[in-house]
């Protein structure tokens, strides 16, 4: 309950913010109203087919409605779709300096959160959608039980994983961003 209070503090701030991009915060709150879970299909507005609800689907549905701009469709390809365009900053996960150059609808590129069948090995990417006033990063997407939500952004926080070989574990990180 107290989430998602601050989830709509964090909406109210960024519509009385009057910035560019305020409307990321609407979107993002009325496609996790739909509580689709992660990895289901669900049919877009105006769409004739559904759409499976995985981070990527996900972030591109939310970019899509807010700028009309159709992006590709897996995280990787996203990731090296704004590489070509540089747009692209790879980074350390170094929270003061990303609470100074993240703007709202940057994604948020993470690698190996599962075993990656492609390289770049980019497998999760979520959008960014700005701070609250206690200072805390906030983005959406989806992932695990929770699905399409709201999420609060922990850059130096690891994300999922995958055994690779015996005993190791490779543990997913942050890695890169969009420049707005």
């Amino acid at each position: 309950m107290l989430r998602h209070f601050t989830v709509l503090i964090l909406v109210f701030e960024l519509f009385l913010s009057g910035a560019p991009g305020a409307d990321w915060g609407a979107l993002a709150t009325s496609l996790e109203a739909e509580r689709i879970p992660y990895g289901k299909l669900w049919r877009p507005p105006n769409q004739d087919k559904p759409w499976l609800m995985d981070c990527s689907n996900t972030v591109r549905w939310l970019y899509h409605e807010a700028t009309g701009i159709k992006l590709p469709r897996t995280a990787s390809a996203q990731y090296e779709y704004f590489r070509e365009l540089g747009r692209l900053q790879r980074t350390r996960p170094d929270s003061r300096r990303l609470m100074r150059d993240l703007r709202r609808g940057d994604l948020l590129f993470w690698q190996h959160t599962n075993r990656p069948e492609r390289s770049p090995p980019i497998t999760h990417v979520m959008l960014y959608l700005g701070r609250d006033t206690n200072g805390r990063m906030w983005m959406t997407g989806a992932q695990g039980a929770r699905g399409v939500a709201i999420y609060e952004f922990q850059p130096e926080m690891k994300m999922g994983g995958y055994r690779w070989f015996l005993w190791f574990r490779r543990k997913g990180r942050f890695v890169a961003y969009t420049k707005a």
